[in-house]
């Protein structure tokens, strides 16, 4: 149902290394992934949960719920109507989020008797993503749905976009500059800050008293990292006072691995880790197991690489996870309301949804909407739910 770029070889290979990694010496860490009782293993991980959507949006909105978007019959009458033209312009087509993010918009557009008119990967750069949103202008359709690479750099395109009369709904960040509902008609995105709280809840659980925290963030202009990492700092703040963190920052996230390996050899008292998404998360491990020392992972967005880690009982113990399927179609329902003249909310966050091993097969599948790929099943060895 569903294309899993890492599923089969990828994940086949990386399921050795992480079974491989599982007997690696632990190094002097204070809080060894390896040995003894797992604090979360007993937990519910809907406990970890925000009582309510933490985050706000760019303009301090409180968030809309995702019935505030929902369609009326007469309205996607309307919608089927107007045959609208929606194109898609993402930051990146390598993770899974993205996948689903465009798999849940293409899906409704369609099911509301419209078209996806093209996809465009801005590959993290400001130039790429500038040529996507100026391509898809000349493809004039009734509305863009996009996350900027960068929140500065990438404001003067999206002004085009609203200066040609396309409708433009935001992923997870807005331009920086722009107005609503005059430049873009909505913003959709996860509970960040929420899942930023998760992660710091649970790693805390890990951490001795008087511990040493390390965050690797992204450091660049990207109002959804930023966001995670102020609800993990936020929370360690105010309810483990006596927790030191410390932050390194990359840039590029093909070199995080690099980054958190001179930063763990520069801070040898860091006994956990969190971080912003998964391929820092992957580059965490890496550079842990080059030091031969282990020690646990929290970590924002559900991914095949740090699930395959978590149900073989490795170093990732949390995963903040978002749901992009189901954000794409709120995406795809907000273009549509746009397109016929019904007012959309300015911000809606999907709530956080925190998986553990213990959860993992169970929200993968209300995650991606199909069951986990046969590795991460084995991988579990009947530990998982």
């Amino acid at each position: 149902m569903r294309n899993h770029k890492v599923v089969s070889v990828a994940l086949g290979a990386l399921l050795c290394v992480v079974l491989a990694a599982c007997g690696t010496t632990t190094g002097d860490s204070a809080s060894d992934s390896g040995g003894g009782s797992d604090p979360l293993a007993g937990l519910d991980a809907s406990s970890l949960v925000p009582e309510q959507v933490v985050a706000k949006g760019p303009y301090n909105e409180t968030s809309a719920t995702p019935d505030d978007v929902a369609l009326t019959s007469d309205d996607e009458a309307r919608i089927r109507d107007a045959q609208i033209k929606v194109g898609i312009v993402m930051q990146t087509m390598d993770i899974e989020w993205s996948t689903e993010q465009v798999r849940g918009i293409t899906d409704q557009v369609a099911q509301l008797g419209g078209a996806v008119v093209g996809t465009c990967n801005g590959s993290w750069a400001v130039d790429k993503q500038t040529a996507c949103i100026d391509d898809m202008i000349t493809k004039a359709p009734d509305a863009i749905i996009s996350i900027p690479v960068d929140d500065v750099g990438m404001a003067p395109a999206y002004a085009r976009v609203a200066a040609a009369g396309i409708k433009l709904i935001f992923i997870d960040n807005i331009a920086k500059g722009l107005e609503f509902p005059t430049q873009y008609q909505g913003l959709v995105t996860a509970d960040n800050r929420g899942n930023g709280e998760a992660a710091a809840q649970a790693l805390a659980e890990y951490l001795p008293e008087g511990a040493t925290a390390g965050v690797l963030d992204y450091g660049v202009d990207f109002e959804t990292t930023k966001e995670r990492t102020r609800g993990f700092q936020e929370w360690m703040a105010a309810n483990r006072p006596d927790v030191t963190v410390k932050v390194a920052e990359f840039q590029d996230p093909a070199k995080a691995g690099d980054i958190a390996a001179n930063f763990l050899t520069a801070n040898p008292d860091v006994a956990g880790m969190f971080t912003v998404w998964e391929v820092p998360a992957m580059g965490i491990i890496t550079a842990l197991r080059g030091q031969g020392k282990t020690m646990p992972i929290t970590v924002v967005n559900l991914a095949s690489d740090i699930a395959l880690d978590m149900a073989s009982g490795g170093m990732v113990k949390m995963i903040g996870a978002q749901r992009p399927y189901d954000e794409g179609v709120a995406e795809a329902n907000m273009a549509a309301r746009a397109v016929v003249g019904i007012d959309n909310p300015a911000f809606l966050a999907f709530p956080a949804t925190p998986v553990i091993q213990n959860n993992l097969l169970t929200a993968w599948k209300s995650v991606y909407k199909s069951d986990a790929p046969s590795e991460i099943v084995d991988a579990c060895a009947g530990s998982c739910k």
